[in-house]
């Protein structure tokens, strides 16, 4: 304690600025189960923003086979005649081939009036399921985590 006053007390130590050890342990609890709690809404919303660009990168291949079809009157069952035309993006057609794709988008069937095509979730990952659209731009499918936490695509 400091000198004693008029009164025989001890003078109290002004404190410092700084945090106590006991202090900095309170505020790092705090916010660890902040982040605890924030993870898995986290996870869940960049999934969500993966299956919407998948969705949106089967509209555009949906786009593609409706161009396609327009010259050819039929729908074809390669990725590969899309992007010789130049009516796909070479990053979905060769999507199988890139071992971190998130998606791999391949076209499931095709005829003279139909087609399907899908994006597979890309195995390695929490997350597995497909996204599909048909001729008639019809979005289907989940994406469903080993948690149990299910995704759709916005259409």
């Amino acid at each position: 304690m400091g000198q004693p006053d008029a009164h025989g007390r001890g003078r109290r130590r002004r404190r410092s600025g700084a945090f106590t050890l006991v202090e900095l342990c309170i505020a790092m609890v705090i916010i660890c189960l902040m982040v605890t709690l924030a993870v898995p809404t986290f996870r869940l919303a960049v999934e969500q923003a993966r299956a919407d660009v998948a969705s949106a990168n089967l509209k555009t291949l949906w786009s593609a086979q409706r161009i396609y079809w327009l010259e050819n009157r039929r729908f074809t069952s390669t990725l590969a005649d899309l992007s010789a035309l130049d009516l796909l993006d070479a990053s979905i057609a060769n999507s199988a081939s890139n071992p971190k794709a998130v998606y791999i988008y391949r076209i499931s069937s095709a005829s003279d009036s139909t087609f399907t095509a899908g994006a597979l979730r890309n195995a390695g990952g929490v997350w597995a399921g497909e996204i599909q659209v048909d001729q008639d731009a019809n979005i289907t499918g989940t994406v469903v985590s080993s948690h149990g936490d299910v995704v759709t695509p916005t259409q």
